[in-house]
């Protein structure tokens, strides 16, 4: 169990406004140290000591690219996405052996290529995205109510709200009108009707990297439209909605949930106004920022990995 704090870091938003480029520069000197070493056999993504670590590196070092001008971080993707190494990437998709990146890993995967097409202007992932959406949306869609209830309640690799909201960004991006219009459908027949069996108080569990609750809260926001998604919420507001940041990690994994808890609180000042969510968002992120030992100096546990949910977490209020 790790800490080394029992008071959290006080800082206004203009304050953490003006430290978002130092941090985006801390974190991606990280994720690129390990996006460059070679973990593994994948032709692409052999870094960050896994497939989907790897994916998530190189979105990290985009979009902190793009976001603070440092252009070596784009340089080094560049260098990695060859034609020949993509071409041997879709091989292995096709061949089964990404199969086990179903749905996480996947679900970066499209976070990669947005950033890619919209921040820089490259459609080479285009052909791999494109059969990772289809594959995602055949998984999604053929689930049973039973399994759709097991995934939004898992709180790591196969949690479905982030699979949802990736492959929901991902259509929108691409203007696939019919997925948009099946996913919508989707969200309100099944995720908008689990307030029973995913309370936000179940987000107290603190084991693992993503907080369920929290999760599916972010996806309905994002995919209803705005008077039926403020509707919903008004519902299902509780208290417990707001968390205080972890002062201890009990598990590696743990170490991630601060940063993932900002990705929800973001959304909820965007859709709410509500400063108390911004705060929220603020005091999650500086207050992990202050345990370096669980994003930095321990590469097997942490250090592969945690930073690009931090540079995801910084970028969504620099968009």
């Amino acid at each position: 169990m790790l800490s080394n704090q029992t008071t959290q870091p006080s800082m206004g938003w203009p304050q953490f406004c003006d430290s978002r480029i130092e941090w985006l520069t801390l974190l991606a000197e990280t994720v690129e140290q390990g996006f460059m070493r070679r973990d593994t056999d994948h032709p692409v993504f052999c870094g960050c000591i896994d497939w989907h670590s790897s994916v998530h590196g190189a979105y990290a070092l985009l979009a902190a690219a793009r976001l603070t001008g440092q252009r070596s971080w784009i340089e080094r993707v560049d260098a990695a996405l060859t034609t020949k190494c993509l071409n041997e990437e879709l091989a292995s998709l096709r061949n089964g052996k990404l199969d086990h990146e179903m749905p996480y890993g996947f679900s970066w995967f499209l976070q990669l290529a947005i950033e890619r097409e919209q921040g820089w202007g490259k459609k080479d992932l285009r052909p791999l995205a494109t059969e990772i959406a289809t594959r995602l949306e055949h998984w999604m869609l053929s689930l049973r109510a039973g399994e759709v209830i097991n995934h939004c309640q898992q709180r790591e690799y196969g949690n479905f709200s982030w699979a949802l909201l990736n492959l929901w960004n991902w259509s929108r991006w691409t203007s696939n009108q019919s997925l948009l219009d099946e996913l919508l459908k989707f969200t309100r027949m099944w995720v908008v009707l689990l307030d029973q069996r995913l309370p936000p108080s179940y987000d107290h569990v603190t084991d693992e990297f993503f907080a369920a609750s929290l999760q599916r809260t972010r996806v309905i926001l994002s995919i209803l439209p705005s008077e039926e998604a403020q509707t919903w919420f008004a519902s299902f507001y509780r208290e417990e909605c707001n968390l205080e940041p972890l002062l201890q990690m009990s598990t590696p994994h743990s170490a991630g949930l601060n940063f993932s808890r900002a990705w929800g609180y973001w959304t909820l000042f965007q859709l709410t106004h509500d400063q108390t969510f911004r705060d929220l968002y603020v005091k999650h992120i500086i207050t992990h920022m202050n345990f370096p030992e669980c994003w930095r100096t321990d590469y097997r546990q942490h250090a592969h990995w945690v930073p690009q949910f931090g540079i995801y977490a910084i970028a969504l209020s620099m968009a």
